[in-house]
Protein backbone atom coordinates (compact mmCIF):
# COMPACT_ATOMS: atom_id res chain seq x y z
CA UNK A 1 0.00 0.00 0.00
CA UNK A 2 1.67 3.14 -0.88
CA UNK A 3 1.02 6.89 0.50
CA UNK A 4 -2.19 7.76 -1.29
CA UNK A 5 -3.74 4.12 -0.23
CA UNK A 6 -3.19 5.13 3.46
CA UNK A 7 -4.52 8.75 3.56
CA UNK A 8 -7.44 7.63 1.21
CA UNK A 9 -8.20 5.33 3.69
CA UNK A 10 -7.84 7.15 6.86
CA UNK A 11 -10.20 9.40 5.65
CA UNK A 12 -12.96 6.92 4.51
CA UNK A 13 -12.41 5.29 7.97
CA UNK A 14 -13.61 8.69 9.81
CA UNK A 15 -17.40 9.51 10.21
CA UNK A 16 -19.13 11.61 7.88
CA UNK A 17 -22.40 13.30 8.10
CA UNK A 18 -22.47 13.91 4.40
CA UNK A 19 -22.95 10.37 2.07
CA UNK A 20 -19.75 10.23 -0.02
CA UNK A 21 -20.05 11.42 -3.97
CA UNK A 22 -21.01 9.33 -6.71
CA UNK A 23 -18.18 6.94 -8.26
CA UNK A 24 -15.22 8.11 -5.53
CA UNK A 25 -14.68 4.38 -5.30
CA UNK A 26 -14.04 3.80 -9.06
CA UNK A 27 -11.74 6.88 -9.31
CA UNK A 28 -10.08 5.51 -5.82
CA UNK A 29 -9.25 2.42 -7.58
CA UNK A 30 -8.07 3.72 -11.47
CA UNK A 31 -5.56 6.57 -9.79
CA UNK A 32 -4.11 3.51 -7.52
CA UNK A 33 -4.24 1.56 -10.58
CA UNK A 34 -2.20 3.81 -12.50
CA UNK A 35 0.58 5.11 -9.82
CA UNK A 36 1.06 1.22 -9.99
CA UNK A 37 1.46 0.96 -13.59
CA UNK A 38 3.44 3.97 -13.72
CA UNK A 39 5.91 2.79 -11.04
CA UNK A 40 6.10 -1.13 -12.91
CA UNK A 41 7.45 1.09 -15.83
CA UNK A 42 10.04 3.20 -14.31
CA UNK A 43 11.63 -0.46 -12.90
CA UNK A 44 11.56 -1.81 -15.71
CA UNK A 45 13.14 0.71 -18.10
CA UNK A 46 15.72 1.86 -15.64
CA UNK A 47 16.22 -2.24 -16.01
CA UNK A 48 16.21 -2.29 -19.25
CA UNK A 49 18.55 0.81 -20.28
CA UNK A 50 17.95 1.21 -23.86
CA UNK A 51 14.82 1.62 -26.08
CA UNK A 52 14.71 -0.17 -29.57
CA UNK A 53 12.89 2.13 -32.73
CA UNK A 54 11.91 -1.00 -35.27
CA UNK A 55 12.31 -0.72 -38.63
CA UNK A 56 10.93 -3.69 -41.35
CA UNK A 57 13.96 -4.53 -43.90
CA UNK A 58 12.78 -6.63 -46.54
CA UNK A 59 14.48 -9.81 -47.38
CA UNK A 60 13.70 -10.65 -51.40
CA UNK A 61 14.38 -14.29 -52.68
CA UNK A 62 15.13 -14.31 -56.46
CA UNK A 63 14.68 -17.33 -58.44
CA UNK A 64 18.02 -18.69 -60.68
CA UNK A 65 16.22 -16.71 -63.48
CA UNK A 66 17.17 -13.36 -61.24
CA UNK A 67 13.38 -12.60 -61.05
CA UNK A 68 11.93 -11.87 -57.83
CA UNK A 69 10.03 -14.86 -56.28
CA UNK A 70 8.72 -13.23 -52.68
CA UNK A 71 9.37 -10.94 -50.85
CA UNK A 72 9.37 -11.03 -47.24
CA UNK A 73 9.60 -8.66 -44.08
CA UNK A 74 12.33 -10.84 -43.18
CA UNK A 75 13.26 -9.34 -39.51
CA UNK A 76 12.94 -5.64 -38.43
CA UNK A 77 16.35 -4.01 -37.72
CA UNK A 78 16.43 -2.16 -33.91
CA UNK A 79 17.79 1.02 -34.08
CA UNK A 80 19.04 2.23 -30.39
CA UNK A 81 18.72 5.48 -28.27
CA UNK A 82 20.88 4.54 -24.84
CA UNK A 83 18.46 5.47 -21.82
CA UNK A 84 19.76 8.41 -19.78
CA UNK A 85 19.88 7.71 -15.91
CA UNK A 86 20.43 9.96 -13.59
CA UNK A 87 21.42 12.50 -16.14
CA UNK A 88 24.70 10.20 -17.64
CA UNK A 89 24.06 7.46 -20.17
CA UNK A 90 23.51 4.05 -19.24
CA UNK A 91 26.43 2.61 -20.97
CA UNK A 92 29.46 4.78 -23.24
CA UNK A 93 30.46 1.33 -24.93
CA UNK A 94 29.51 1.03 -28.29
CA UNK A 95 26.38 -0.98 -29.33
CA UNK A 96 25.85 -4.00 -31.68
CA UNK A 97 22.31 -4.24 -33.52
CA UNK A 98 20.80 -7.67 -33.76
CA UNK A 99 18.01 -8.58 -36.17
CA UNK A 100 16.17 -11.70 -34.97
CA UNK A 101 12.69 -12.97 -36.19
CA UNK A 102 9.61 -11.47 -35.52
CA UNK A 103 9.23 -13.88 -32.49
CA UNK A 104 12.08 -12.14 -30.48
CA UNK A 105 12.54 -9.61 -28.34
CA UNK A 106 14.51 -6.67 -30.16
CA UNK A 107 17.09 -5.51 -27.57
CA UNK A 108 20.69 -3.41 -27.98
CA UNK A 109 23.47 -3.85 -25.40
CA UNK A 110 27.44 -3.22 -25.30
CA UNK A 111 28.88 -4.21 -28.61
CA UNK A 112 30.14 -8.05 -28.35
CA UNK A 113 27.30 -9.37 -25.62
CA UNK A 114 24.29 -9.12 -27.88
CA UNK A 115 26.05 -11.16 -30.43
CA UNK A 116 27.52 -13.69 -28.27
CA UNK A 117 23.96 -13.93 -26.82
CA UNK A 118 22.40 -14.03 -30.67
CA UNK A 119 24.81 -17.34 -31.38
CA UNK A 120 24.04 -19.25 -28.35
CA UNK A 121 20.46 -19.07 -29.88
CA UNK A 122 21.64 -19.54 -33.51
CA UNK A 123 23.88 -22.47 -32.90
CA UNK A 124 25.54 -24.83 -30.62
CA UNK A 125 28.91 -22.54 -28.77
CA UNK A 126 31.07 -25.02 -27.82
CA UNK A 127 33.73 -23.17 -26.39
CA UNK A 128 34.34 -18.81 -25.73
CA UNK A 129 37.74 -17.25 -25.28
CA UNK A 130 39.28 -13.66 -24.91
CA UNK A 131 41.46 -12.72 -27.21
CA UNK A 132 43.69 -9.58 -26.31
CA UNK A 133 43.44 -6.25 -27.86
CA UNK A 134 47.34 -5.53 -27.30
CA UNK A 135 50.56 -7.56 -28.06
CA UNK A 136 52.69 -8.58 -24.93
CA UNK A 137 54.96 -4.68 -25.28
CA UNK A 138 51.42 -3.21 -25.21
CA UNK A 139 50.70 -2.37 -29.01
CA UNK A 140 47.59 -2.97 -30.31
CA UNK A 141 46.10 -5.51 -32.02
CA UNK A 142 44.08 -6.03 -34.86
CA UNK A 143 43.00 -9.06 -36.62
CA UNK A 144 43.26 -9.74 -39.98
CA UNK A 145 43.25 -13.45 -40.80
CA UNK A 146 41.39 -16.49 -38.89
CA UNK A 147 42.57 -19.93 -39.49
CA UNK A 148 40.03 -22.85 -39.71
CA UNK A 149 42.31 -24.21 -36.60
CA UNK A 150 41.28 -21.12 -34.96
CA UNK A 151 44.45 -19.07 -34.74
CA UNK A 152 43.94 -15.60 -35.23
CA UNK A 153 46.72 -13.67 -37.13
CA UNK A 154 47.09 -9.98 -37.42
CA UNK A 155 49.17 -6.83 -36.95
CA UNK A 156 50.27 -3.87 -35.07
CA UNK A 157 50.31 -0.09 -36.29
CA UNK A 158 53.80 -0.01 -36.94
CA UNK A 159 53.18 -3.49 -39.06
CA UNK A 160 54.44 -6.05 -36.86
CA UNK A 161 52.73 -9.71 -37.19
CA UNK A 162 51.26 -11.39 -33.95
CA UNK A 163 48.73 -14.27 -33.58
CA UNK A 164 47.09 -16.01 -30.86
CA UNK A 165 45.82 -19.74 -30.75
CA UNK A 166 42.45 -21.47 -30.44
CA UNK A 167 42.67 -21.31 -26.56
CA UNK A 168 42.97 -17.32 -26.55
CA UNK A 169 45.31 -14.90 -24.22
CA UNK A 170 47.33 -12.07 -25.58
CA UNK A 171 48.88 -12.15 -29.37
CA UNK A 172 52.59 -12.68 -29.43
CA UNK A 173 54.94 -10.78 -32.43
CA UNK A 174 56.20 -13.18 -34.42
CA UNK A 175 59.34 -11.27 -35.79
CA UNK A 176 57.72 -10.57 -39.04
CA UNK A 177 56.70 -7.36 -40.78
CA UNK A 178 53.93 -7.65 -42.95
CA UNK A 179 50.92 -4.74 -43.69
CA UNK A 180 48.89 -7.55 -46.13
CA UNK A 181 48.57 -10.59 -47.06
CA UNK A 182 48.04 -12.60 -44.10
CA UNK A 183 47.12 -16.08 -43.38
CA UNK A 184 47.67 -18.99 -41.43
CA UNK A 185 46.80 -22.85 -41.36
CA UNK A 186 47.99 -25.47 -39.12
CA UNK A 187 51.84 -26.10 -39.33
CA UNK A 188 52.90 -22.54 -41.39
CA UNK A 189 51.63 -18.34 -41.34
CA UNK A 190 52.19 -16.62 -44.62
CA UNK A 191 52.54 -13.02 -45.68
CA UNK A 192 53.30 -10.57 -48.15
CA UNK A 193 56.65 -8.77 -47.62
CA UNK A 194 58.62 -5.90 -49.00
CA UNK A 195 59.08 -3.39 -52.02
CA UNK A 196 59.02 -6.55 -54.52
CA UNK A 197 55.35 -7.93 -52.65
CA UNK A 198 56.44 -11.23 -52.57
CA UNK A 199 54.20 -13.83 -50.96
CA UNK A 200 55.89 -15.34 -47.99
CA UNK A 201 55.65 -18.29 -45.91
CA UNK A 202 57.23 -20.07 -42.95
CA UNK A 203 56.75 -23.72 -41.14
CA UNK A 204 56.47 -24.30 -37.49
CA UNK A 205 60.21 -24.93 -37.77
CA UNK A 206 61.29 -21.35 -39.13
CA UNK A 207 61.98 -22.50 -43.08
CA UNK A 208 61.01 -19.23 -44.69
CA UNK A 209 60.56 -19.61 -48.80
CA UNK A 210 59.04 -17.13 -51.14
CA UNK A 211 55.93 -19.07 -52.65
CA UNK A 212 54.66 -16.41 -55.32
CA UNK A 213 55.74 -17.12 -58.89
CA UNK A 214 55.72 -13.50 -59.67
CA UNK A 215 54.80 -11.36 -57.02
CA UNK A 216 51.55 -10.70 -55.03
CA UNK A 217 49.26 -7.61 -55.08
CA UNK A 218 49.49 -5.99 -51.97
CA UNK A 219 45.81 -4.69 -52.78
CA UNK A 220 44.65 -8.66 -53.59
CA UNK A 221 42.74 -10.50 -51.14
CA UNK A 222 45.08 -14.21 -49.74
CA UNK A 223 42.95 -16.97 -49.13
CA UNK A 224 44.09 -20.09 -46.84
CA UNK A 225 41.90 -23.27 -46.89
CA UNK A 226 42.79 -26.82 -46.97
CA UNK A 227 46.57 -26.33 -46.97
CA UNK A 228 46.63 -24.31 -49.89
CA UNK A 229 47.81 -20.81 -50.46
CA UNK A 230 45.65 -18.43 -53.04
CA UNK A 231 46.88 -15.11 -54.14
CA UNK A 232 46.98 -13.01 -57.49
CA UNK A 233 49.86 -11.16 -59.21
CA UNK A 234 50.44 -7.63 -59.79
CA UNK A 235 48.53 -8.63 -63.24
CA UNK A 236 45.66 -9.87 -61.46
CA UNK A 237 46.25 -13.68 -62.49
CA UNK A 238 45.44 -15.86 -59.51
CA UNK A 239 48.26 -18.35 -58.17
CA UNK A 240 48.26 -21.50 -55.91
CA UNK A 241 50.84 -23.13 -53.50
CA UNK A 242 50.59 -26.12 -51.59
CA UNK A 243 51.51 -24.56 -48.17
CA UNK A 244 55.42 -23.87 -47.75
CA UNK A 245 56.31 -26.68 -50.18
CA UNK A 246 57.49 -24.56 -53.26
CA UNK A 247 57.09 -21.35 -55.58
CA UNK A 248 53.23 -21.84 -56.95
CA UNK A 249 51.53 -21.74 -60.22
CA UNK A 250 49.32 -19.03 -62.08
CA UNK A 251 46.18 -20.52 -62.48
CA UNK A 252 45.43 -20.59 -65.96
CA UNK A 253 42.23 -21.83 -68.15
CA UNK A 254 43.63 -22.08 -71.48
CA UNK A 255 44.71 -18.72 -72.48
CA UNK A 256 43.72 -16.17 -71.77
CA UNK A 257 44.02 -17.08 -67.85
CA UNK A 258 40.64 -17.90 -66.12
CA UNK A 259 40.05 -14.80 -64.51
CA UNK A 260 40.40 -12.79 -61.31
CA UNK A 261 39.96 -14.64 -58.28
CA UNK A 262 37.56 -13.82 -56.07
CA UNK A 263 36.49 -16.17 -53.62
CA UNK A 264 38.53 -19.63 -52.50
CA UNK A 265 37.15 -22.80 -50.46
CA UNK A 266 39.30 -26.05 -50.93
CA UNK A 267 39.82 -27.46 -53.49
CA UNK A 268 37.49 -24.63 -55.47
CA UNK A 269 38.93 -21.62 -56.33
CA UNK A 270 36.25 -19.05 -57.72
CA UNK A 271 37.30 -16.70 -60.92
CA UNK A 272 35.50 -13.97 -62.53
CA UNK A 273 36.01 -12.99 -66.19
CA UNK A 274 34.19 -9.90 -66.65
CA UNK A 275 35.25 -8.80 -69.71
CA UNK A 276 35.30 -11.08 -72.42
CA UNK A 277 33.43 -14.34 -71.27
CA UNK A 278 31.62 -12.82 -68.89
CA UNK A 279 31.11 -15.64 -66.74
CA UNK A 280 31.91 -17.17 -63.46
CA UNK A 281 34.06 -20.09 -62.88
CA UNK A 282 34.85 -22.45 -60.42
CA UNK A 283 38.24 -24.29 -60.54
CA UNK A 284 39.51 -27.30 -58.55
CA UNK A 285 42.96 -25.90 -57.77
CA UNK A 286 44.47 -29.80 -57.55
CA UNK A 287 43.11 -30.35 -61.22
CA UNK A 288 43.21 -27.15 -62.89
CA UNK A 289 39.99 -28.20 -64.63
CA UNK A 290 36.62 -25.94 -64.76
CA UNK A 291 34.54 -27.46 -62.17
CA UNK A 292 31.36 -25.28 -63.23
CA UNK A 293 30.55 -21.93 -64.86
CA UNK A 294 27.95 -19.56 -64.32
CA UNK A 295 26.95 -16.52 -65.30
CA UNK A 296 28.11 -13.09 -63.70
CA UNK A 297 26.81 -12.53 -60.07
CA UNK A 298 23.33 -10.61 -60.17
CA UNK A 299 24.40 -7.29 -59.40
CA UNK A 300 28.03 -7.40 -60.78
CA UNK A 301 28.12 -5.59 -64.11
CA UNK A 302 30.07 -6.72 -67.26
CA UNK A 303 33.13 -4.70 -67.78
CA UNK A 304 33.62 -1.82 -70.75
CA UNK A 305 35.84 0.73 -71.71
CA UNK A 306 33.29 2.90 -71.61
CA UNK A 307 33.27 2.24 -67.57
CA UNK A 308 35.38 2.37 -64.86
CA UNK A 309 35.96 -1.24 -63.48
CA UNK A 310 33.27 -2.45 -60.80
CA UNK A 311 34.32 -2.98 -57.28
CA UNK A 312 32.51 -6.35 -55.41
CA UNK A 313 33.68 -8.73 -52.88
CA UNK A 314 32.91 -11.95 -52.36
CA UNK A 315 33.30 -15.54 -50.05
CA UNK A 316 32.49 -19.29 -50.45
CA UNK A 317 32.10 -21.93 -48.23
CA UNK A 318 31.08 -25.51 -48.97
CA UNK A 319 27.83 -24.57 -49.29
CA UNK A 320 27.36 -21.08 -50.12
CA UNK A 321 28.65 -18.66 -52.12
CA UNK A 322 27.81 -14.95 -50.97
CA UNK A 323 28.67 -11.49 -52.97
CA UNK A 324 28.29 -7.65 -51.80
CA UNK A 325 27.67 -5.73 -55.35
CA UNK A 326 26.67 -2.07 -54.45
CA UNK A 327 24.94 -2.00 -50.98
CA UNK A 328 23.32 -4.96 -51.76
CA UNK A 329 24.66 -8.58 -50.00
CA UNK A 330 23.24 -11.95 -52.07
CA UNK A 331 23.96 -15.58 -51.64
CA UNK A 332 22.72 -18.90 -53.20
CA UNK A 333 23.14 -22.08 -52.37
CA UNK A 334 26.38 -24.34 -54.34
CA UNK A 335 24.57 -26.93 -55.38
CA UNK A 336 21.42 -25.49 -56.65
CA UNK A 337 23.27 -22.52 -57.47
CA UNK A 338 19.45 -20.77 -57.01
CA UNK A 339 17.63 -19.29 -55.76
CA UNK A 340 19.66 -15.94 -55.19
CA UNK A 341 18.71 -14.36 -51.70
CA UNK A 342 19.28 -10.39 -51.09
CA UNK A 343 19.58 -8.19 -48.19
CA UNK A 344 19.97 -4.73 -49.51
CA UNK A 345 21.74 -1.68 -46.92
CA UNK A 346 24.89 -3.23 -45.75
CA UNK A 347 27.29 -1.09 -44.30
CA UNK A 348 29.39 1.62 -46.25
CA UNK A 349 33.15 1.03 -46.19
CA UNK A 350 34.83 3.31 -44.30
CA UNK A 351 37.11 6.91 -46.54
CA UNK A 352 40.08 4.28 -47.42
CA UNK A 353 39.39 0.89 -46.50
CA UNK A 354 39.28 -2.32 -48.94
CA UNK A 355 36.36 -4.05 -47.99
CA UNK A 356 37.25 -7.91 -47.38
CA UNK A 357 34.94 -11.14 -46.96
CA UNK A 358 35.22 -14.42 -45.22
CA UNK A 359 32.90 -17.74 -44.91
CA UNK A 360 33.14 -20.48 -42.24
CA UNK A 361 31.20 -23.38 -42.32
CA UNK A 362 27.72 -21.77 -42.07
CA UNK A 363 28.49 -18.45 -41.24
CA UNK A 364 29.64 -15.04 -43.53
CA UNK A 365 31.00 -11.86 -43.09
CA UNK A 366 31.65 -8.66 -44.64
CA UNK A 367 33.98 -6.12 -42.98
CA UNK A 368 33.94 -2.21 -44.03
CA UNK A 369 36.58 -0.51 -41.39
CA UNK A 370 34.47 0.98 -38.91
CA UNK A 371 32.15 -1.91 -39.32
CA UNK A 372 31.13 -5.70 -40.20
CA UNK A 373 28.11 -7.53 -40.96
CA UNK A 374 27.49 -11.44 -40.07
CA UNK A 375 25.09 -13.18 -42.23
CA UNK A 376 23.76 -16.76 -41.15
CA UNK A 377 22.45 -18.15 -44.73
CA UNK A 378 20.70 -20.70 -43.06
CA UNK A 379 18.26 -18.21 -41.45
CA UNK A 380 18.91 -15.14 -43.33
CA UNK A 381 19.46 -13.18 -39.86
CA UNK A 382 22.48 -10.46 -39.99
CA UNK A 383 24.03 -8.83 -37.21
CA UNK A 384 25.77 -5.53 -37.63
CA UNK A 385 28.93 -5.15 -35.45
CA UNK A 386 31.94 -2.26 -34.56
CA UNK A 387 35.05 -3.21 -35.94
CA UNK A 388 36.36 -6.05 -37.68
CA UNK A 389 34.51 -9.86 -38.12
CA UNK A 390 35.97 -12.91 -39.14
CA UNK A 391 34.73 -16.57 -39.88
CA UNK A 392 36.72 -19.46 -40.67
CA UNK A 393 35.43 -23.06 -40.44
CA UNK A 394 33.46 -23.91 -37.04
CA UNK A 395 35.25 -20.16 -35.72
CA UNK A 396 34.03 -16.44 -35.69
CA UNK A 397 36.11 -13.80 -34.14
CA UNK A 398 33.86 -10.27 -33.37
CA UNK A 399 34.92 -7.37 -31.77
CA UNK A 400 34.32 -7.27 -27.98
CA UNK A 401 35.25 -4.05 -25.51
CA UNK A 402 38.74 -3.44 -25.59
CA UNK A 403 39.39 -6.64 -27.06
CA UNK A 404 37.86 -9.38 -29.13
CA UNK A 405 36.04 -12.89 -28.54
CA UNK A 406 36.31 -16.19 -30.18
CA UNK A 407 34.17 -19.00 -30.57
CA UNK A 408 33.41 -21.93 -31.78
CA UNK A 409 30.62 -22.82 -33.26
CA UNK A 410 28.53 -26.07 -34.38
Amino acid sequence: MDDLERRLAALLSEPSADDPPPGLADRIHRAVATRRRNRRALVLAAAAGATAVLVAVPLAVRGGNGDATATAKLSPAPASTPASISGRAASSEPTVTMTPTPDQVNLTAPAGVLLERALRELMNVTSVVDVGGRTERGERFVPAALGSDGTVLGSTPDGQVAEVGASGGTPRELGIAARSGLGTATGFRTWTEGSAADQRCRTADGTTRTISPQGTDPRAQVWVDGGVIVGSDVMRQPWVAKGCAGVGTVVRDGNPASGEAVAFSYPYLFTAEAANDKVLRIVDVETGRVAAEHPLPEGVRAQSMAEPDQEWYAAASGKWFAWVAGDTLRWVPRDSWGPVSELPGVPTPEKGVSPWMTAGNRLVTYNTGAYSFLLDPVTGRRYKSPDVMLAAGEWLLWRNGDGYRLANLR
